[in-house]
């Protein structure tokens, strides 16, 4: 039954989870404590991981999660439902842009799904820091790092997995081997 709840809850979120693996991160954590399948940490765990790793987080993520849940059943589960409404709904859209490409009404549709994408990805990332506690009134060495790499990767052609490596340096430096 576990790994039917994997399936219908990871199959939902790729149908509805427009603007890629970051947005979907709040309905992955809103399934995660509606099942109580992960704890609040360990969600936060595997999203910072899923994100550094190769790949897209969102499949990373469904990978993690459902072994967590149902080990390698689990994970299969979970990727493959997360998975198949991209695959279907990419083929759905590749015969139905092929005869209205030239629409205006379909152009101007995609402008306003644009703030929404951006507003799920920033909600994501302000959740998660306040979660961690990343985020306080006061600044501290932690918030300064955010800021510092979010500038490099802003101005800078600089590759994210050379910041994700020199965060890790960084952490171990400042928290201690």
């Amino acid at each position: 039954m576990l790994l039917l709840h994997l399936f219908i809850e990871f199959f939902i979120i790729g149908l509805f989870g427009f603007g890629g693996g970051y947005a979907m991160i709040p309905l992955m954590e809103q399934a995660v404590y509606k099942h109580r399948w992960l704890s609040q940490e360990q969600f936060t765990d595997i999203i910072a991981i899923a994100g550094s790793a190769p790949g897209p987080i969102a499949t990373n993520s469904a990978l993690v999660i459902g072994y967590q849940t149902s080990g390698i059943k689990g994970a299969i589960v979970a990727a493959g439902g997360n998975l198949l409404p991209a695959l279907l709904l990419i083929l759905l859209l590749i015969k139905f842009l092929s005869h209205h490409s030239q629409t205006h009404w379909l152009s101007r549709s995609l402008k306003g799904i644009h703030p929404v994408i951006t507003a799920l990805i920033l909600y994501a990332g302000i959740r998660m820091g306040l979660q961690n506690g990343i985020f306080s009134t006061t600044a501290d060495f932690t918030q300064y790092m955010i800021m510092g790499l979010a500038m490099i990767l802003l101005y800078k052609k600089v590759s994210p997995a050379w910041v994700i490596g020199l965060s890790g340096v960084l952490g171990v430096l400042i928290y201690g081997f």
